[in-house]
Order: structure tokens, then C-alpha cells, then sequence
């Protein structure tokens, strides 16, 4: 339209950029070519196949954003080439593409950006009645618009950066490249993303999915520690729910009495009540110790 030439292409030239950037991560693009058209829709991008429709006040008012560009670009390799079979199993659309557009703003602006992006997006999962009260497979819900909401979205991107941190980058993308080429112009189900990291990663990966997609609500173990002065271990003590108990990979920071700091990672097991040691040798007890430092996990830690 002529009253955007004065700003554009704006956030529209990391159009192709973005596009290169999923093509490296997942596969080829799947169309013959991609649109970004100003129109009237009743979101605020609706991700069409080929050619992807934005609100018509976004323009005049430039509230157009490279991270609503790359999430909608997303969803054409994820909602459009490959669709989830179910309604409840959503989260393969708008999970994917919440957290694709997080990848866009770390190869755009960095790892500070995408830390603080993540953060976000935890925040929100935490303090969501929906999620609280629902989980992500949200098979019982018959009002599909209802699942336009913080599981589908921010909860899902989360599960997928919680997978990509403990996989790594070479396996968990190995396992997205495989899960899209074998789905690809098809439907598919949440079991076969699993079956493909599984492929990918060695690892079995059940409990993971089950615990955070299929139960509503976050983690909340609660965490006391004991030093023992004549071998030099620390001790973990863990209560969770019994009904709701998640295996964790928990980082702990422990400070020495002398300053000095050390990282070290224990699995919490998927158990009401659990002891575990922390690797390694500590002489004199340590000032503090402070778990899930980085707020990786989503997760409310209690202390005992």
C-alpha cells in the first residue's frame, strides 16, 4: 500500500533471512514460493500456505515485528507442510512456532536476546491458570479455539527448548530434520515427534513427554540439602507430589565458604521422595547452594 512505502520493508527484510534460517535447521522450504500480504484476519498473522495473511492495522500503526515475520514463516514447515492429526495435538503448530521465532531473535540479536526471550516465555507458563488447571494434550477440550492459549504456545515452545538443552543441537535437530521428512505434506501426532528424537538421541524419552505435556501445571519439588563433614558429601533430599512427581535434570550452583563457585548437575528421579548426592568432594560445607540457577527448568523450587 502506498502509505507503508516510507517504512518499508522494515522488519520485512529479515523475511528471507528467516527463511534460510529453518531451512538449515528443519529441511528445503516447502512451497514454491512464500507472500506476506497485508489483509484483513481475525489474528494477527494467519500462517496460509505459500502466503501468509497480516492484520491490516498492523501497517499503519508499524507494529509489524520480525518475531511475529518468523513465527508465522515457522509454521510452514510446522501447522502447513506437516499438520497434527488432532486438534489437542496443537502444540506441534503454535510450540514450534513460539520457539522457532526465539531461534530467530538468537541468530538475529544474540544469546543475551534469546536468554531474556526464554524467560519470557517461562514466566508466562508459570503464571497461567490455564496451564495450571490443563495440560498441553488437550484431548478433552471440544472448543478448539480455547486452545489457543499458553500451553499450545508458550508451554510448547518451552517443552522444545527444554529438549534441545538436554539432547543437544545435533540430536534434537537430527530428530526435528527426520520427524519433518517423514510427516512431510501429512498429519502427525506427538508420539511421532517422540519416536524420532528417540531415533535421534538414544534416549528414551516417555517419562519426559508424559510429564510435561500430559499433565497440567509445572514441576514443584521441594529441596533440602545435609553436609557430611567426615566424607565430604552433600546430600540432596527431594519431596514431590506423588500424583505429579517429574524426573529433572537440576543444575546447582554451590559457593564456598571462600567465594569460590562450581557448577554441578544431578537427575532428580520421577519420585515422591528421593536422596541423591552431588558429584564431587566438599571439605568444609558450602556457604549456599541454589538450584536451577539459570531458571531453566519449569519448575517452582521449594526449599525444606
Amino acid at each position: 500500500m502506498p502509505e507503508n512505502r516510507d517504512w518499508l520493508p522494515g522488519p520485512f527484510a529479515a523475511a528471507a533471512p528467516i527463511v534460510a534460517l529453518f531451512e538449515g535447521l528443519v529441511g528445503p522450504f516447502p512451497y514454491e514460493k512464500l507472500a506476506h500480504v497485508q489483509s484483513a484476519t481475525r489474528f494477527g498473522g494467519m500462517e496460509n500456505a505459500s502466503a501468509i495473511f497480516y492484520a491490516y492495522d498492523l501497517f499503519p500503526t508499524r507494529r509489524m515485528t520480525e518475531g511475529l515475520i518468523a513465527h508465522e514463516t515457522a509454521h510452514q514447515w510446522f501447522g502447513d507442510a506437516v499438520t497434527e492429526r488432532e486438534w489437542g495435538h496443537l502444540w506441534l503448530s503454535e510450540g514450534f512456532a513460539t520457539y522457532f521465532a526465539a531461534l530467530w531473535t538468537r541468530k538475529a540479536r544474540g544469546d543475551s536476546a534469546f536468554r531474556a526471550e526464554m524467560r519470557t516465555i517461562r514466566q508466562r507458563v508459570l503464571d497461567d491458570s490455564v496451564v495450571a488447571r490443563r495440560p498441553v494434550l488437550d484431548t478433552a477440550q471440544t472448543n478448539y479455539l480455547a486452545l489457543l492459549n499458553a500451553n499450545s504456545y508458550q508451554k510448547g515452545g518451552y517443552v522444545l527448548y527444554m529438549l534441545n538443552q538436554q539432547l543437544g543441537d545435533t540430536d534434537f535437530f537430527r530428530g526435528l530434520r527426520s520427524y519433518y521428512a517423514h510427516h512431510l505434506n501429512g498429519n502427525a501426532l506427538t508420539d511421532d515427534l517422540r519416536v524420532e528424537l528417540e531415533g535421534s538421541s538414544g534416549r528414551p524419552l516417555a517419562q519426559f513427554f508424559d510429564q510435561w505435556l500430559r499433565q497440567p501445571g509445572v514441576a514443584e519439588p521441594r529441596i533440602g540439602w545435609a553436609h557430611d563433614a567426615t566424607d565430604g558429601t552433600i546430600n540432596l533430599l527431594v519431596l514431590q507430589d506423588s500424583s505429579r512427581a517429574y524426573e529433572l535434570p537440576l543444575r546447582v550452583l554451590v559457593t564456598e565458604r571462600s567465594g569460590e563457585q562450581r557448577r554441578v548437575e544431578v537427575t532428580i528421579p520421577a519420585q515422591p521422595r528421593a536422596t541423591i548426592a552431588l558429584p564431587g568432594r566438599f571439605a568444609v560445607r558450602p556457604a549456599s547452594l541454589v538450584f536451577d540457577p539459570d531458571q531453566f527448568l519449569l519448575a517452582r523450587v521449594g526449599r525444606l
